[in-house]
C-alpha cells in the first residue's frame, strides 16, 4: 500500500494583535467590570431615594391632615334591670335581636301585683264610706248648740273627718303605686337597637335592679379617635373625616365632634408607701400621649354592619379657621424642636442663669 507523500496545504496565519490593541481591549473589560459593580449601589441608592420621599410626602401628608389607625367604634348600651320582682313568664326576643322602641322584650309574673290593685281599690272604697260617715257626723255635730255639746267634742269630730279624708289620699296614692308596679311587670325598649348577651330564659326569677338585659343603641354610634397630642392644636370641632373600618374598604364620611379635656395621668397615683410614684423617663426621647377625639358618623351605609370595639382608622380634614374668641388656635402646623428652629431653653426664653 502506498503511503501517501504530499504536502498538506499550509494554513493561513493567524493575525497577530498589536500591543496598543491589546491593551484598550483589557481597559474596555475592566470599563464594565467596574460599571457592573457601580449597579448594585446606584440601585440601592435609587430604592432609598424613593422610600426618603415617600417617608417625607406621608410625613406631609400627616402634618397637613392628621390620621391614625388607633381608632375603635363605640356605642351606648342601655343596660335593663327589672323594677319588681318576679319570676319571667315570658321572654319575647333572642340575642342579638334587632328592637324598636318601645317593644316588649319581657315580661314578670303580674298575679302578685294584680292582687295588690284589686286590694289598693278596695281600701280606696272603704276610705271613702268611712270619711262620708265622719263628715256627716262631724256636720251634724257642728249643728248641736252650745248646750247639747262642747267646743272641743266639735274640733274632735272635725278632725276626725280630716284625717278620713287624709286616708283616702293614702290609699289612693298606694293605688296608683300598685297600678305602676303592676306595669312595670312588662318591660319594653327604651331605644331602637339590638339585644346583646342575653342569658336570662322564661322561668328564671328577675330581681329589682339586677341587670337582665342590654342593649345596643343602634342610633348611637360614633368613633373614638386616639391622636397624638402633637396633631391636635390641628383639629377643630366640625372638621371633616374621613372613617376606615378594619373589615370593610368602604370609607365612611364623618366629622369631629368634640376633643377630651383629660386623660389618666400615671404619675398622680400614690405607691403603696404613700410616696409619689414617677415613672422614668428618658431626656432626649419623649412619647406622645393620645388623646381621644370624638368622631361623628354622617351616614352608615346599609351594607356596613357596626360592632362595638370594631377598628378603624381615621383621617381628619382640618378646615382653614382664623383665631377667633371661642377658636383661638389657627389651623397651622405645629412647630417642632426636633425639625423646624432652635433648641429652646427648658426653663423658659426669659429664664437667667442660676448663680453658682
Amino acid at each position: 500500500m502506498l503511503k501517501n507523500t504530499s504536502t498538506p496545504p499550509d494554513r493561513p496565519a493567524e493575525p497577530q494583535l498589536r500591543p496598543e490593541a491589546m491593551a484598550a481591549a483589557s481597559d474596555d473589560r475592566r470599563s464594565l467590570r467596574r460599571r457592573l459593580r457601580l449597579l448594585p449601589i446606584l440601585a440601592t441608592l435609587a430604592v432609598a431615594g424613593v422610600a426618603a420621599a415617600a417617608v417625607w410626602l406621608l410625613w406631609q401628608n400627616y402634618m397637613e391632615s392628621p390620621w391614625t389607625r388607633d381608632g375603635t367604634v363605640r356605642a351606648y348600651v342601655v343596660t335593663l334591670a327589672p323594677e319588681v320582682s318576679g319570676r319571667i313568664t315570658e321572654l319575647a326576643v333572642k340575642d342579638n335581636q334587632l328592637v324598636r322602641k318601645g317593644d316588649l322584650l319581657m315580661k314578670i309574673d303580674p298575679s302578685d301585683y294584680q292582687l295588690a290593685v284589686e286590694l289598693g281599690k278596695a281600701a280606696v272604697d272603704q276610705a271613702q264610706a268611712d270619711f262620708e260617715n265622719k263628715k256627716a257626723e262631724a256636720a251634724r255635730r257642728l249643728k248641736l248648740s252650745s248646750l247639747a255639746t262642747t267646743t272641743e267634742e266639735k274640733q274632735t269630730y272635725v278632725a276626725s273627718a280630716n284625717m278620713a279624708a287624709a286616708t283616702i289620699e293614702q290609699v289612693r296614692a298606694n293605688l296608683d303605686r300598685a297600678k305602676l308596679n303592676l306595669a312595670r311587670t312588662e318591660i319594653r325598649s327604651p331605644v331602637n337597637g339590638w339585644v346583646t348577651n342575653l342569658l336570662v330564659r322564661q322561668g328564671d326569677y328577675a330581681t329589682t335592679g339586677q341587670t337582665a338585659l342590654s342593649l345596643v343603641d343602634a342610633d348611637s354610634f360614633w368613633v373614638d379617635g386616639y391622636f397624638e397630642e402633637t396633631a391636635i392644636p390641628l383639629i377643630q370641632d366640625g372638621d371633616p373625616a374621613k372613617i376606615w373600618l378594619l373589615g370593610y374598604k368602604q370609607m365612611l364620611q364623618g366629622h369631629v365632634d368634640s376633643i377630651a379635656h383629660g386623660i389618666v395621668v400615671s404619675n398622680v397615683t400614690p405607691g403603696k408607701s404613700g410616696l409619689a410614684t414617677v415613672n422614668p423617663v428618658f431626656t432626649w426621647v419623649r412619647l406622645a400621649q393620645r388623646v381621644p377625639v370624638r368622631v361623628h358618623i354622617d351616614d352608615i351605609p346599609p351594607s356596613v354592619r357596626l360592632v362595638i370595639g370594631m377598628t378603624a382608622t381615621i383621617e381628619v380634614e382640618p378646615k382653614a379657621s382664623e383665631p377667633t374668641a371661642t377658636n383661638p388656635i389657627p389651623h397651622t402646623r405645629p412647630p417642632s424642636n426636633a425639625i423646624e428652629g432652635k433648641r429652646q431653653n427648658p426653663n423658659g426664653a426669659g429664664a437667667r442663669k442660676a448663680r453658682p
